[in-house]
């Protein structure tokens, strides 16, 4: 036993290395769908600590936890809550918190406050504890909440996973009907859904289906044990091992997902943006190999980037490409837009004449106006931004 309960100590800690490489990795903060999904991992976070922590209490000081302390904490009702909302808003690309989304924050108020009230555990519940275990269960504040609430939590997190699941049904396209369908085959067409030609938007869907499959098993089995402890009235839970085993190997399951697409994890918002489902479209239609290659020959050729004109539109038509397909291919090869390929081609274009002792002939000045900036102070701020150096301490290091 003894063992096994090294192995889960291990497990949890697994799970908590890749939940803070999850936190390393995060971006788009500004998108409120990724602000929740980090809180969500917060939670994770609190959780798994806390489970480590009265693990190895338990096992150090050799005492039995009442129920209470292990499973009642206000935090939990949060949970179902933040997974409603991350999935409404990474379907909806809505960046705000409107005042529908606060009538579910008022939600998680009111069971945070029931929670908080004095549940006094009655002296006959501690019968089967010692002195040690009594007073461990006083110092954490371990609160016996009366069973009507335990249900209610978890009848929370039911209404919530149902919800998830409406709006997913909502947002993708199900399949329709005909008079020929049996009765079974209709029922089941509308939770069928019809794939969509965007990859983008198929995407979407399977993550946030699994994502929500995995919070509806963690809900079904909380509901599980939580009826199992009502029936049987324990105060101190014997099968918390093999609950706390399951979570972990679930929730170790749920982070390797999410670390191994971590690179679109927190771009995944974006995928339903109208520019974004647009740019993908685009994207079946040209070949952007090709295309960037084509742009980057032309350009150098001809050094096009020292023209007073050289923007998106005058490119477009020097090149006779569309300049929608121009501006994909340069989203495509990591150009957020068409300035940053600009300062590119010029920091590069100064890079390389560097490296030809341009600088031992000529001043700063004339290296920036050979590059095609039109002021030498924007050349210098451009360069060191680039490169992280100075032209000059560009040059040192050449030698």
């Amino acid at each position: 036993m003894f063992l096994f309960d090294i192995l889960l100590i291990i497990v949890w800690s697994f799970a908590l290395i890749i939940m803070v490489r999850l936190f390393l990795k995060y971006g788009n903060i500004h998108l409120i769908s990724n602000k929740i999904l980090l809180t969500i991992l917060g939670l994770f976070t609190i959780g798994i600590i806390r489970h480590i922590s009265m693990d190895i209490l338990q096992k150090v000081y050799e005492i039995n936890f009442t129920i209470g302390l292990i499973f009642n904490t206000p935090l939990v009702c949060l949970a179902p809550i933040l997974f409603y909302l991350y999935v409404k808003k990474t379907i909806s690309n809505d960046n705000t918190i409107n005042s529908t989304d606060t009538i579910h924050f008022v939600v998680f108020i009111i069971f945070y406050i029931l929670f908080e009230l004095p549940f006094k555990p009655d002296a006959s519940e501690f019968v089967n504890l010692s002195q040690d275990d009594i007073y461990w269960s006083n110092y954490f504040r371990a609160k016996n909440i009366p069973n009507w609430l335990l249900v209610l939590r978890n009848l929370l997190n039911i209404v919530y996973s149902i919800l998830t699941y409406k709006l997913l049904l909502n947002t993708f396209k199900t399949r329709t009907s005909s008079e020929e369908d049996g009765v079974i085959k209709r029922c089941l067409n509308r939770i069928r859904h019809i794939k969509s030609s965007s990859k983008q938007v198929e995407l979407v869907k399977i993550w946030l289906y699994n994502f929500t499959h995995f919070k509806t098993i963690m809900s079904l089995v909380t509901f599980y044990f939580s009826i199992k402890i009502i029936i049987s009235g324990a105060v101190v839970y014997n099968g918390q091992h093999l609950t706390s085993s399951f979570l972990a190997i679930l929730s170790v399951g749920l982070l390797i997902f999410l670390n191994k697409n971590k690179t679109i994890l927190y771009n995944l918002p974006s995928f339903m943006n109208e520019d974004s489902l647009k740019r993908e479209k685009i994207k079946e239609k040209i070949k952007v190999d090709e295309i960037y290659k084509f742009i980057i020959n032309q350009i150098e050729e001809h050094e096009l980037y020292l023209s007073d004109h050289f923007k998106l539109n005058w490119l477009a038509e020097e090149l006779e490409i569309k300049a929608e397909y121009i501006s994909v291919t340069l989203k495509e090869n990591n150009f957020d837009n068409f300035k940053m390929f600009v300062n590119y081609l010029k920091v590069k274009k100064a890079k390389e004449l560097i490296e030809g002792d341009y600088l031992r002939k000529y001043n700063i000045e004339a290296l920036a106006k050979a590059c095609g900036f039109k002021a030498t102070n924007s050349f210098y701020r451009i360069f060191k931004n680039e490169t992280g150096l100075t032209p000059k301490m560009f040059l040192e290091n050449l030698s």
